[in-house]
């Protein structure tokens, strides 16, 4: 059985108090990057000759452990519960007074500053080199995409309450329309209620990965609400409660206010997590998201109170599109300039952007966003002012302008709730600059693969390609068959079927066109998903995949 860390127990009162705090938040100093382990005791691939009283992991930053557990050469779990905990200096996994000889498979999911879960592996072996283990059962990509969609759930019911707050107060329409606006943020404020559960439950799920019964576990629902993640969902959930209060009772006194108040909790959550406030010192990223957030939240949730607008008489019409365009205006620019800010402290470097997957996604959204600010632009450059002068056909092409500009907010919503669930470059370039890979003797005989990627050839090699150590010869060939000479290699070995997160191991030059990594140990037998990552050059890295079977 896996061994579960106890959760802080933080009193979720204490997170919202938090949320009322945001000057004191956004003062807080600089923030780590995504975590990455700078240092195992005992190291990975390490061959003792007595048993350790525990296994520690250090990272760059503290993080909270979400499990952890330590595979005997039998495939059973050595750790008792309670032994996994975690410190201010690292990981801490108290082993039993007697080991038996053989290797040993650590596996770890913990949750960085920002939110995001991080998971890793290492081995180590005592006296001699084995293997052995039972199935534990995994659906990481399963987790991540079914949390994907009700973060977007969330996502468009926040920016609907959250807008049509804010299109009331800036663009004031009276009347039926005003009625209307304030029956859309109620609706938004219900649909992204809804979507408040099964979010934590698929962020617990996330962070504890296995087979979908998790859910059932209550400690999976108490590590989705109790992380940085589940603070900013619950102070969403509060103000959309507010929100939703107030369109109820839009007609009385002081509903606005609380409008107001609802608004400004669902956006102040949003410093409470993510890669984006994390990205560097939270006295920038967080008024920089802050107005990231607020600004797109106004443009998206006016989109369809002003189709609903275009159903009003024409002058009516004309007035509501002129006062939110010059509203949008200045929305748009803080929009723009925020997002490149916030976009620039995660990525730091423009040239490996598409080799990342983080950059692809984001690649993807700066696309829908291009194609936003061109609908927009004619909207207020030709659409609006065809409305003004009364043509007859201007209010439909408007009508689906507009149309168009919400199908293409929400599919940049989808890329923005991906975008959360991947690993930022600023990260992926600091676990680059601390990976080492592990000393051990090579064998003699070796199994061997092939891979293709998009533009080169590998044949991989595994001395003596069994359990235990293992020495890895890695061959690059073009299409042409030549050497291929590249900047950088590097070799993921997992095993999902058992638990195993993956082992990462940088290569080192060996010759033209051939890298080599030693000590890598396998000690569980099974099928082993193996990732080659080559970095061919600056501008293009490229993975090939194959399946390695013990």
């Amino acid at each position: 059985m896996t061994a579960k860390a106890p959760h802080p127990r933080l009193p979720l009162g204490r997170w919202l108090r938090a949320a009322l705090l945001l000057p004191l938040l956004m003062a807080a100093g600089v923030a780590q990057a995504h975590a990455v382990v700078t240092a195992a005791e005992p190291g990975d691939g390490a061959l003792l000759a007595s048993p350790p009283a525990e296994v520690v992991l250090r990272f760059n930053e503290p993080v909270a452990l979400i499990h952890a557990q330590v595979l005997d050469p039998d495939g059973r779990d050595a750790l008792a519960p309670g032994a996994a905990q975690s410190r201010e200096d690292g990981l801490h996994l108290s082993l039993p007074d007697r080991l038996g000889p053989g290797t040993y498979t650590v596996s770890y999911h913990v949750t960085s500053l920002d939110g995001h879960p991080v998971e890793g592996s290492l081995v180590f072996s005592l006296g001699h080199v084995s293997g052995g283990a039972h199935p534990v059962a995994d659906g990481a990509q399963a987790w991540r995409w079914t949390f994907v969609a009700a973060r977007l759930a969330l996502y468009l019911g926040l920016v609907g309450a959250v807008g049509g707050v804010a299109y009331a107060r800036l663009v004031r329409p009276t009347g039926p329309a005003r009625d209307s606006v304030w029956q859309l943020a109620g609706a938004s404020a219900a649909l992204g209620l809804c979507a408040v559960v099964p979010t934590l439950g698929l962020h617990g799920g996330r962070l504890f990965g296995g087979p979908a019964r998790q859910l059932l576990d209550p400690a999976t629902w108490e590590a989705g609400a109790l992380s940085a993640f589940g603070c900013t969902v619950l102070c969403a959930a509060a103000g959309l409660a507010l929100i939703g209060a107030a369109a109820r009772a839009r007609r009385r006194p002081g509903a606005g206010i609380l409008a107001l108040m609802g608004a400004g909790l669902a956006l102040g959550g949003f410093v409470l997590s993510g890669h984006a406030v994390t990205a560097g010192p939270r006295w920038i990223t967080s008024p920089l998201l802050l107005l990231h957030v607020g600004a797109a939240a106004f443009w998206a949730g006016s989109l369809l109170p002003l189709v609903r607008a275009l159903t009003r008489p024409a002058r009516e019409a004309a007035l509501l599109l002129q006062t939110f365009s010059r509203r949008a205006v200045p929305a748009v620019a803080l929009l723009v300039l925020a997002g490149l800010g916030l976009a620039w402290l995660q990525v730091r470097h423009l040239a490996p952007l598409p080799a990342t997957e983080y950059g692809r996604f984001l690649l993807v959204k700066l696309g829908l966003v291009g194609g936003l600010l061109g609908l927009a632009a004619l909207n207020r450059l030709r659409l609006t002012p065809a409305l003004i002068r009364g043509e007859a056909r201007s209010p439909r092409r408007l009508r689906r302008s507009i149309q168009a500009e919400a199908a293409l907010v929400a599919a940049i919503l989808a890329v923005t709730a991906a975008l959360g669930t991947t690993v930022p470059p600023r990260a992926l370039m600091a676990a680059e600059a601390l990976a080492a890979p592990g000393p051990h003797d090579p064998a003699v005989d070796a199994r061997h693969l092939h891979v293709m990627g998009t533009g080169f050839h590998g044949d991989i090699s595994f001395a003596p390609g069994g359990l235990g150590a293992n020495t890895v010869a890695i061959r690059l060939r073009d299409l042409d068959g030549r050497p291929l000479q590249v900047p950088q290699v590097a070799l993921r070995l997992s095993n999902p079927s058992r638990g195993i997160a993956p082992l990462e191991r940088p290569a080192r030059p060996d010759g033209p066109g051939v890298w080599r990594i030693d000590g890598v140990t396998l000690g569980v037998p099974g099928a082993w998903d193996l990732e080659l990552e080559v970095l061919v050059s600056d501008f293009d890295r490229q993975t090939a995949r194959a399946r390695l079977d013990l």
